[in-house]
């Protein structure tokens, strides 16, 4: 009984749970990065560790209150720890789940393009890929198709900057994403990156395409996943950002 009645022992139990679960979704993100794990695996076991956490969540709060009212001040700030790392295990797992802009019913879709019937071409980081990458080809009709339905407002970027001007800002913004810079040539106006997801540490490759219109210039971006099928939304969203910071 009378350990029912020591919240500095529940507070350390808590806070020894709720690390558990951290460590065991950063163990997973770090396996993946490394290529020790493939990332089905990874999120199946993410899954089951937030299901624990939720569990442990409830249990960490309880506590918490009970050391407010029984406990001293170690109790307080090992329960609230507990807490935290509890609220850090669900913001990470939600950051790397999908979210609004996962794909829809269908074969995945995993290569985004402002201009679907011209897309942007991939040429200097086919040197930088995996053997085991996907293709860089287009996926060609039903790409157009899906990604009209669900991205409808995904267009080409209609600017009256020069294309010399356009070109610059895209640099701009492919360093400031802070993405990897492959190849840049303001003579044919491509600029190839590749860019790095957080947590898992997914590489996706990026072209941008500036070319001349009458005074102004068009700008178009494509961005494509290197490994899995789906992407999670995850091009949509770096797609959708670059137009609405350019």
């Amino acid at each position: 009984m009378k350990l029912l009645k020591c919240p500095k022992l529940w507070s350390a139990i808590a806070l020894a749970a709720s690390l558990g679960c951290v460590l065991t979704v950063v163990w997973c993100m770090l396996s993946v990065q490394s290529g020790s794990m493939g990332f089905r695996d990874a999120n199946g076991i993410v899954r089951q560790a937030v299901e624990i956490g939720a569990g442990v969540a409830v249990f960490s709060a309880l506590v918490l209150v009970y050391a407010f009212l029984k406990g001293g001040l170690i109790s307080r700030i090992l329960s609230g720890a507990a807490t935290l790392l509890v609220a850090a295990l669900v913001f990470v797992a939600v950051s790397s789940q999908p979210s609004e802009y996962d794909n829809p019913p269908g074969p995945p879709l995993n290569d985004i393009s402002t201009d679907t019937l011209d897309p942007p071409l991939f040429d200097a980081v086919a040197a930088v890929r995996p053997e085991n990458a996907n293709t860089l080809e287009y996926p060609g009709a039903s790409a157009v198709e899906r990604q009209a339905d669900a991205f409808p407002d995904i267009a080409p970027i209609n600017t009256d900057l020069s294309a010399s001007e356009a070109f610059a800002r895209s640099l701009e913004l492919v360093r400031g994403y802070g993405w990897e810079l492959i190849a840049e040539s303001s003579d044919s106006g491509i600029i190839e990156a590749v860019a790095t997801t957080p947590f898992f540490g997914f590489q996706d490759d990026v072209v941008i395409r500036i070319r001349s219109a009458g005074a102004g210039s068009v700008v178009d971006i494509r961005s494509h996943s290197r490994l899995g099928r789906g992407d999670q939304g995850k091009n949509a969203k770096r797609v959708r950002a670059f137009i609405a910071d350019f």
